[in-house]
């Protein structure tokens, strides 16, 4: 099952905005491709921002999402093949994350350990794809490593919850999750 309808709104609003300039087809399917990007996120956040604040949990999903939207890029991610599976595993990620973050309490010298191994993890796992990127590796986990180190502290000393922690956590587990999936796949 396909959502479309951002789709049709994307390629609409491409078309209007390259309507009255000189664009080559290739950047025009750039412009419409960036758009659906765009407007798929976009009405993916809002529908997850609805349903936490119907159910009164706005500050939690935040607190979740920027934690996936910081450490995401950088660890990879995992598609599924359908975009309607996608909306659901996302949710049901971010659900997990809140709640235990509010039930499961995590002690003080466990979040310590988490504050040395996690960065060390997300530096050996950051994906390299290309030669180009393999270059870019060891900046991009160190900027892994800071940005989990960071997130982790600011949950640690300034959050009653651990929803932070709990949402590294769970970037990290379907991180390593995924290369044994993809290692399993190509054999390695």
């Amino acid at each position: 099952m396909n959502i479309t309808f951002y789709r049709k709104l994307a390629y609409k609003v491409a078309d209007s905005v390259t309507r009255n300039g000189q664009y080559t087809e290739t950047e025009i399917s750039n412009i419409r491709y960036g758009l659906v990007c765009i407007f798929s996120d976009l009405y993916k956040t809002l529908l997850y921002l609805l349903i936490f604040t119907v159910f009164s949990l706005t500050k939690e999903f935040v607190l979740a999402f920027i934690a996936f939207l910081l450490i995401r890029p950088f660890l990879g991610g995992y598609h599924f093949k359908s975009e309607f599976v996608c909306i659901i595993m996302s949710f049901l990620t971010m659900v997990i994350a809140i709640f235990a973050g509010k039930i499961i309490i995590i002690p003080f010298y466990i979040q310590l350990v988490l504050i040395v191994l996690l960065p060390i993890l997300g530096f050996l796992i950051t994906p390299v794809k290309d030669k180009q990127k393999k270059e870019d590796r060891k900046r991009t986990g160190i900027l892994t490593g800071v940005i989990t180190v960071l997130l982790l502290l600011s949950d640690c000393f300034c959050m009653p919850d651990n929803i932070i922690i709990w949402s590294v956590i769970e970037v990290y587990a379907l991180s390593v999750y995924q290369l044994l999936i993809i290692k399993y796949l190509h054999k390695m």
